[in-house]
């Protein structure tokens, strides 16, 4: 349909906004979708709403039908669509890719690489798939994930961005995905407690809307991580609780083991040792038969912290040096921060029972490491204990002006407990007791206040 060259503006009609609900109701389309599709795809072209109205209806007209405050007239709607190249009795919920959206999803959520990427190949060749505005912010939004997956975090940031400028076109479900993903990016970004905020704003939409057990389970589980990493430990518990429930229920090894691993820590937290060890165990008996490397690894690095805080050293060395079996050599960012992880872990436990050989042996290579994936936080970690056993003069200077300012800015609390600690000890050797009670009193104040840490989730 050609749109007529016009100097008035339409009047709207009542019979034909009776007409146009009729449609509506008959293609299938939510009420009022079509003035967040409208905005998405204005604003996707650049057009201002002058120029999506000009010769149409009215700019003021148009801000109310995309603020869904008016029901437009069936003729002004296909204009307006058709001024922005968009086929009107295209039905965004009977879309051929929604399935192919899903499934494609559902890959991502169970990690399944190869099959997530075969299906985004398979998606991106239908190309109508980007002119619909359902589909579209659902492929970007599970892009976003997707990326995650694929560890390119930079770009899931951009992708994340970008996607935001729609928020005010999103209709429930949208919504929930899109906090469930910010959850995530969130949880990336090491903004644990603003990741369970967006996780508990998407449990608020699945409320309201049809979820299936698949996301439920997955909700639950992400719960469960954000809130035992932001020390809401008794709500960490109850959500791998439940997720674990959901996920036996399905036969689904590898998320039960991911489960007891999240439990086997927050566990640890309570200092219930016993019921910790429980669970690494029965992580590790899953992971033995479902041949998951990652899932061993982690399970020896934190059985590895958990003999540590049981001052069990030499068994920690032990656990830590067995996870080394199981590093990943793909040497991607999160693989080689948990490399590093491990060897931090080695040089404290060494340095614990005075093996000065050995944490000198850890330290270098932790240096080495350092090369292909430098971390500022690594280097002064291994650069404080070689500063430490090399007794160097400078060490309560890079401690107290280098180190402790660095932590502070980052808000980790144990290691401006740990280093505390150490200038403590270091000035109390000099008999300068003054400043020693100093660092003293601010690594009690943390342990008191920060007493639940512990536990290593990658």
């Amino acid at each position: 349909m050609k749109i007529p060259n016009r100097t008035c503006i339409l009047k709207i009609d009542l019979q034909e906004t009776k007409l146009f609900q009729i449609l509506v109701d008959q293609l299938g389309v939510c009420k009022m979708e079509y003035g967040k599709v409208l905005r998405f795809h204005r604003v996707k072209q650049g057009l201002t709403q002058n120029q999506l109205a000009d010769g149409i209806i009215s700019p003021a007209y148009l801000s109310k039908i995309e603020n869904d405050q008016t029901n437009p007239a069936f003729e002004v709607l296909e204009m307006l669509y058709e001024r922005l190249g968009l086929d009107f009795n295209d039905s965004s919920y009977n879309h051929p890719s929604k399935d192919k959206l899903k499934e494609w999803y559902e890959a991502i959520v169970f990690k399944n690489k190869e099959e997530a990427h075969r299906l985004r190949e398979e998606l991106l060749q239908q190309k109508d798939l980007f002119n619909n505005h359902h589909m579209y912010i659902f492929f970007e939004l599970y892009r976003i994930r997707h990326l995650l997956l694929e560890n390119e975090v930079e770009k899931a940031y951009e992708a994340w961005e970008d996607i935001r400028q729609h928020r005010d076109t999103f209709d429930e479900e949208m919504e929930f995905y899109y906090h469930l993903i910010t959850g995530i990016v969130r949880y990336y970004q090491g903004d644990f407690e603003k990741s369970f905020q967006e996780l508990m704003e998407a449990k608020n939409y699945s409320s309201s809307i049809s979820i299936s057990d698949m996301d439920k389970s997955d909700l639950y589980y992400l719960l469960a991580l954000s809130t035992s990493q932001s020390h809401h430990v008794s709500a960490s518990v109850f959500y791998a609780d439940q997720a674990l429930e959901l996920y036996k229920s399905r036969y689904d090894l590898a998320r039960s083991a991911d489960c007891h691993i999240i439990q086997g820590i927050n566990y640890s937290k309570l200092k219930n040792y016993a019921k910790s060890l429980e669970n690494y165990h029965l992580a590790r008996k899953i992971a033995i038969q479902t041949k998951d490397s990652q899932q061993l690894k982690l399970v020896f690095i934190n059985i590895a912290v958990l003999e540590s805080r049981s001052g069990k050293h030499e068994s920690s060395i032990t656990h830590y040096k067995r996870s080394l079996d199981y590093v990943n050599e793909s040497h991607s960012t999160f693989d080689m921060a948990e490399y590093l992880n491990i060897i931090h872990g080695l040089i404290i436990e060494h340095y614990k029972i005075s093996d000065k050989k050995g944490c000198l042996e850890w330290i270098s290579k932790g240096k080495e490491e350092l090369d292909s994936l430098p971390s500022q936080s690594y280097y002064h970690h291994f650069e404080v204990y070689n500063k430490l056993l090399n007794v160097s003069n400078d060490t309560i200077d890079y401690l107290e002006n280098t180190v402790l300012p660095f932590f502070k800015d980052k808000n980790e609390h144990i290691y401006i407990i740990r280093y505390a600690k150490f200038l403590a000890d270091l000035y109390e050797q000099q008999r300068m007791y003054k400043k020693s009670s100093e660092y003293l009193r601010l690594a009690i104040q943390l342990l008191n206040k920060h007493s639940h840490l512990g536990g290593i989730i990658l």
